[in-house]
């Protein structure tokens, strides 16, 4: 096995990323079915994943590779469906694809086992760029370059871009802008370094019209019932405030309450469950800089379903489907009850409002 890039959880990797060898391998690699190439985010994509996955697609066409962004899931949240509209992407629904027809398949901002992404399990990735913790099946990877210390995925790819010298568009710069924006709240959360640098040179070269658009974006009915519902169901135990949403018309919202939530002046952790197409997903957000957020949903979760994050923020989705209301408080309150026993939390519960 061969990888271009270490993490020190990889002692058996190089110590430095050789990107020129690793065009090298793609280019062979692709060569096998006319150069296409495809890049694949998480599923439900947010800005990150996708501005990454923008940037490989420039990378590599200068290559003479062939490129696809697909995506499976749903674009669901406002600001992530403006960013989209404004950016003009180009996705695929990765279910409409033939992946025998892809000479490389690259995973963006996910990775092999996760459960977060919709590649088939018989098909190993050639290329995995991620900033959360490295997971096992990654080491088989050839180009696997996996830094936890980075704010976001799109921050790799940014550097890879600059060492290729590859021209920023307004479109592009934006893209990346907005995907660090969003990734580390305006540099406010787990940012590094490389994100203020990025952030910095991006601000020069973005579309601030576009930005503006994206950051401020008319907002559905289903928000606000998202929102009415979720200030309703909130429970607070102690520092902790958890909220079952309910069935949702799209994942995203669950995501966001956990961050709305964790405005509250009393709350350093936020869990939002909510049910999509009979699948449950969960949040995690907190204040805590060593919460350990993917750690701790992992515990949460253990074996019913697939998780992780970093350290202030993390999600997962269980295996088993859930069938109507009952059902989903029942998994509910066993995941908030794991929860507030790994908090070690004492106080009783209370309503929010």
């Amino acid at each position: 096995m061969s990888c271009f890039l270490s993490v020190c959880a990889i002692p058996f990797c190089p110590m430095t990323f050789h990107l020129g060898a690793a065009l090298a391998m793609v280019r062979e690699r692709a060569r096998s079915q006319g150069g296409r190439v495809l890049l694949l985010p998480h599923d439900n994509p947010d800005p990150d994943s996708l501005a990454a996955a923008l940037g490989m697609s420039r990378l590599l066409q200068r290559e003479g590779l062939d490129c696809t962004i697909a995506m499976a899931g749903i674009i669901g949240r406002a600001e992530n469906r403006a960013f989209v509209r404004e950016l003009k992407f180009d996705l695929k629904p990765l279910e409409n694809l033939d992946l025998a027809t892809f000479g490389v398949v690259a995973l963006l901002d996910t990775q092999p086992g996760t459960g977060n992404n919709s590649l088939p399990a018989s098909r190993l990735p050639d290329i995995v760029i991620d900033h959360h913790p490295l997971r096992p099946l990654s080491q088989q990877v050839p180009w696997c370059d996996i830094r936890p210390d980075f704010g976001g995925s799109c921050t790799i790819v940014w550097a890879y871009l600059k060492e290729a010298g590859i021209p920023w568009t307004p479109d592009l710069a934006t893209a990346f802008l907005y995907g660090i924006k969003t990734e580390t709240r305006d540099l406010g959360r787990e940012c590094g370094p490389h994100e203020r640098q990025a952030y910095l040179e991006l601000q020069a070269l973005a579309d601030h019209a576009k930005l503006y658009n994206i950051t401020n974006p008319k907002l559905s009915r289903e928000h606000f019932v998202a929102l009415d519902r979720a200030c309703r169901m909130a429970i607070c135990w102690g520092e902790l405030v958890a909220v079952n949403l309910g069935s949702v018309r799209y994942p995203d919202p669950v995501a966001e309450i956990a961050e709305l939530m964790l405005a509250y002046d009393k709350a350093r952790y936020c869990v939002c469950v909510g049910e999509h197409e009979g699948q449950v997903f969960l949040s995690i957000r907190s204040e805590v800089e060593d919460a350990h957020a993917g750690e701790l949903i992992r515990r949460v979760v253990g074996s019913k379903g697939a998780a992780g994050g970093h350290g202030m923020s993390a999600g997962g989705r269980l295996h088993q489907p859930v069938r109507g209301e009952a059902d989903l408080k029942t998994t509910y309150d066993e995941l908030v009850a794991r929860m507030v026993a790994e908090l070690s939390i004492t106080q009783p519960p209370s309503p929010l409002l």
